[in-house]
């Protein structure tokens, strides 16, 4: 039940996010007006007179209509209430993230030679072969 809270909680976050009911209404149009334009011309020219914004349908058009209307997104909304702050806390307690190491594998470290190091050691070259007696 706990899951379900949750799933419903994030799908309704994002359907909000994305515009809420009007881009719900909007994909409705959008697929009216993509079967009707579909039966008057090709597919190719029913995606570019649906998504053109040239023929807006009349749902198209309420639904701008409702959108100029809508106050600014700058008004400042009131916290939320204690009951619904604590019902948030119940449904995604707060948890603390830590990235520790699960298995302390120890790694070899790798030692570089210095320089007075790479000047001792002998010059290195193609292996000469013994002389022939």
């Amino acid at each position: 039940m706990k899951n379900l809270l949750r799933h419903l909680f994030l799908i309704f976050g994002c359907l909000h996010l994305v515009g809420g009911p009007y881009a719900i209404l909007q994909v409705y149009a959008w697929t009216n007006m993509l079967v009707s334009y579909s039966q008057e011309s090709t597919l190719t020219q029913a995606v570019s007179d649906t998504f053109s914004g040239e023929k807006p349908c009349h749902l198209c058009d309420k639904i701008a209509e409702v959108k100029s209307k809508e106050p600014v997104e700058g008004n400042q909304k009131a916290p939320l209430p204690p009951s619904a702050s604590k019902l948030f806390n119940d449904l995604f307690p707060p948890t603390i993230a830590t990235l520790a190491d699960p298995f302390s594998i120890p790694f070899p470290q790798h030692a570089f030679l210095t320089g007075a190091e790479l000047l001792s050691l002998p010059p290195s070259g193609p292996p000469v072969p013994p002389p022939r007696c």
